[in-house]
């Protein structure tokens, strides 16, 4: 006989568990008393249930694997609430273990009692209470199973404190096992064939589906035997390395007028586990295919066919499984392609176009300002990093569209970024972070974050430093929430409210007072340096927060994507870049005294 706690322990090491995120309670002791002797898997204690789930959601992103976040009852759960669906809207994952007051007291008003399987229910593939200790295995066993199927996501088990205490026969556990892949119907395939070898200027883009199935390699080779270019969205970063001659860009706020032209001109588009959510579209005809071109939409769900854009031939199945489908049923009906696609004319243009982009961007990484642009400490990280390195993008610089846009910030491979969903919950890449040095223990990881999301999740650097997970948190401060300060500031006629930040933590010094090292950096020759150092003590297992002072600086990806910006700043941009709208008056505590 063991403990349910026991059994759930059990459970999580036949599935393949060896991490797990949380923060115990006394609801879910029973849990944390069987880890204590399963040295298989690894706990990591957080100081707020936000960043368990938030780790959790980045072990599924960044490997593949399901993540697992242990909680106790009541607040214990909702503090997960913001981070769980971001996985639920990103499709991560993830298996929540959550405690709940005992069932002899249910309905009563027990201590921490709340229908925590009603709340999670909008956010969860699957959100069950387990009532009868008999029954508790099998519930699990259909958690990981639901869990990785389908679209993945996240499923929410409420496990009351009595029956995590019961006793129950040990019995032999058969695991759910990997998820399933089912292919596409072969007239969806011939369809779709056809029309992609009929295609003069084809294009393919990549999104998280693509990451999801670990399709990167055979979407390159599809890629490769059309001689399509493919852009990827934010999700799909990795799909395709961006230094392959048909890495193209990406989409929405984060293209660039090659990327732009691409979309405008396809006339067959193979759209790959993609959404075109409203990041990538802002809901404008020019963010999407044209009408005249045929697109092909191939998604595991068959709610997501057509839901933002209408698709003339839709493609049910697994993103891996049908890109092998096709690249059978296309072998024979396409010409073959040059072992150096660049000696084509469209391919030739496009690498042209993304080498004078980079050049622009380095030229904009060197301007001579005030403050430095946002370019020079994410060109200059990058530029110290491996090609294999994990790199976070949280949702303060993915607004600024520089940060996790190709090719400012090259991604080489799959599965080496942390995102946010379009759910965009502030700080939840912050917040994620060390999880990558967990689940890629070997590769350099650094998160760009603005000032005001990683000022919602600070309470994560003394998680990483506890468990010596060498991460460097890469502020890019400007002294304000950038974003909305530029709706108030155009929208609004000039009528600033909470939107800038008069007095802000030295970030340095509250890193160094969690065992972190910390700098901030205001000389942009200096910016070599504090990398150098933050990487070398990331090496030590020392973590690292460096606070750049950045100008207000916008992209014309920006300027073009959000509705507010006035026609003559947009058109005054000859180039991809935009113009400063700089800080005033952001008072430092360090610098002016306390309360000043």
């Amino acid at each position: 006989m063991v403990t349910v706690g026991r059994a759930i322990v059990d459970v999580l090491v036949a599935e393949g568990v060896d991490h797990v995120y949380g923060l115990p309670g006394g609801h879910v002791l029973s849990i944390y008393d069987a880890l204590h002797s399963t040295p298989s898997i690894r706990h990591v204690l957080v100081r707020h249930e936000h960043a368990a789930a938030s780790m959790a959601a980045a072990h599924a992103q960044l490997t593949g694997e399901l993540g697992v976040c242990l909680v106790t009852a009541g607040p214990g759960a909702t503090n997960l609430l913001t981070a769980v669906a971001e996985a639920f809207v990103g499709c991560l994952p993830m298996v929540i273990l959550s405690g709940r007051g005992a069932t002899a007291t249910s309905q009563r008003g027990a201590s921490q009692e709340v229908a925590t399987e009603q709340i999670f229910a909008p956010v969860a593939k699957w959100a069950v209470r387990v009532d009868r200790a008999d029954l508790a295995v099998d519930v699990l066993r259909q958690a990981f199973a639901r869990a990785r199927s389908g679209r993945p996501g996240p499923v929410f088990v409420d496990l009351p404190r009595d029956i995590l205490d019961t006793e129950i026969e040990a019995r032999e556990y058969l695991p759910a096992g990997p998820r399933p892949r089912p292919p596409a119907d072969h007239g969806e395939i011939v369809a779709a064939a056809r029309a992609l070898a009929r295609a003069e200027r084809p294009l393919i883009i990549a999104g998280g589906g693509v990451i999801a199935a670990g399709a990167g390699d055979r979407v390159c080779k599809l890629a490769e035997l059309l001689a399509s270019p493919v852009l990827t969205s934010l999700a799909g970063r990795g799909s395709i390395p961006d230094d392959h001659p048909l890495s193209a860009g990406g989409l929405g706020a984060h293209r660039t007028r090659l990327s732009k032209r691409l979309l405008a001109e396809s006339d067959v588009i193979l759209g790959l586990g993609t959404r075109f959510e409203e990041m990538e579209t802002n809901w404008s005809p020019g963010a999407m295919p044209q009408p005249a071109a045929t697109y092909i939409q191939v998604d595991i769900e068959p709610a997501e066919i057509g839901r933002s854009v209408p698709a003339q031939l839709s493609v049910i199945g697994d993103i891996a499984a049908v890109t092998e489908q096709l690249l059978a049923a296309l072998s024979d009906q396409v010409p073959a392609t040059p072992d150096d696609l660049r000696t084509l004319p469209r391919i030739a243009e496009i690498v042209a176009e993304i080498a004078q982009l980079e050049s622009e961007a380095d030229a904009l990484a060197e301007r001579p300002g005030e403050r430095m642009h946002p370019m020079r400490p994410l060109r200059a990280m990058r530029a110290a990093l491996p090609r294999d390195a994990t790199l976070a993008f949280d949702v303060g610089c993915l607004a600024q569209h520089m940060a996790g846009a190709m090719p400012y910030v090259k991604v080489y491979g799959p599965r080496t970024t942390i995102v946010p969903s379009s759910f965009y919950g502030m700080g939840f890449a912050a917040a994620a972070l060390p999880a990558a040095r967990l689940a890629r223990p070997r590769h350099p990881a650094v998160c760009f974050v603005g000032d005001g999301s990683f000022q919602m999740v600070m309470n994560i650097l003394p998680v990483a430093a506890e468990q010596r997970l060498g991460v460097t948190w890469c502020v890019l401060n400007d002294g304000a929430l950038g974003s909305i300060r530029d709706i108030q500031q155009y929208r609004f006629h000039d009528r600033y409210l909470a939107t800038d930040f008069t007095v802000q933590p030295d970030f340095a010094m509250i890193a160094s007072a969690c065992g972190c090292h910390g700098a901030r950096v205001t000389d942009p020759d200096e910016v070599d340096g504090a990398i150098g150092a933050a990487l070398e003590a990331n090496e030590r297992g020392v973590p690292a927060v460096l606070d750049f002072a950045v100008a207000r600086e916008r992209v014309r990806g920006t300027l073009e994507h959000y509705g507010f910006y006035p026609s003559e700043l947009v058109s005054a941009t000859g180039s991809e870049l935009a113009g400063s709208m700089r800080p005033e008056g952001v008072r430092r505590p360090a610098e002016n005294g306390p309360g000043s």
